[in-house]
């Protein structure tokens, strides 16, 4: 998904940037699919979503798996080139909101801390264009329409707006997307994400 939006926005800026921008942006939103659907699972498309008004901004409820996937999923996608040290830089800012395991299993794959690994080329490019990339979740909800909370574990599909813009070019790119996010229950009752799959395959979650 970033790889597509950031190579529109920068085409004007030449081949060698986009060249070098592609790397980055498979790195900053490639995540391992550990979890899906039930093979039955069938989720019709739903309306166009890249106008759509975002819901109205409420404070963050641990107990609400629907209001942890949204305000996770913002944390951890979105960056801004001329603050965050690379393009990894929001896997520490979800790190709360995920489970040990599946942030292990992130950073293991190396979607740590880029400030050990230094800029890359491509980040620098990005850092020059002040690009900054910024996600709105417009709708969440249950995986085919079941609730399955009293179980513990909760299958969410969200609609996602990604609006990336640079200073450089002056260019605005607007996208959307439906990840599925998997969240697991815990102890003291508040929900945790434990597993992402952003192949967009699964249609459009409905009420938006």
């Amino acid at each position: 998904m970033i790889v597509l939006v950031i190579a529109l926005l920068l085409l004007a800026g030449g081949g060698s940037a986009c060249a070098a921008i592609r790397d980055v942006a498979a790195r900053a939103s490639a995540v391992p699919s550990t979890t899906g659907p039930p093979p039955a699972a069938n989720v019709p498309p739903g309306p166009p979503l890249a106008t759509a008004s975002p819901p109205a901004s409420t404070p963050l409820d641990t107990h609400d798996p629907a209001s942890v996937a949204a305000d996770c999923f913002v944390r951890w996608q979105s960056f801004d080139a001329r603050a965050d040290s690379g393009p990894n830089a929001g896997l520490p800012r979800a790190r709360d909101c995920m489970t040990p395991d599946f942030f292990a299993q992130l950073s293991g794959q190396g979607f740590g801390d880029d400030s050990a690994q230094g800029p890359t080329r491509a980040w620098l490019e990005l850092q020059a264009a002040g690009t900054r990339s910024t996600v709105v979740v417009l709708a969440t909800s249950p995986l085919g329409g079941i609730d399955t909370r009293a179980t513990g574990r909760v299958v969410l599909l969200l609609n996602v707006r990604r609006t990336t813009v640079s200073d450089h070019t002056g260019g605005r790119v607007e996208t959307v997307s439906n990840p599925l996010l998997t969240l697991l229950r815990q102890t003291d009752g508040t929900w945790l994400v434990a597993a992402a799959d952003l192949a967009n395959s699964y249609g459009d979650a409905p009420g938006r």
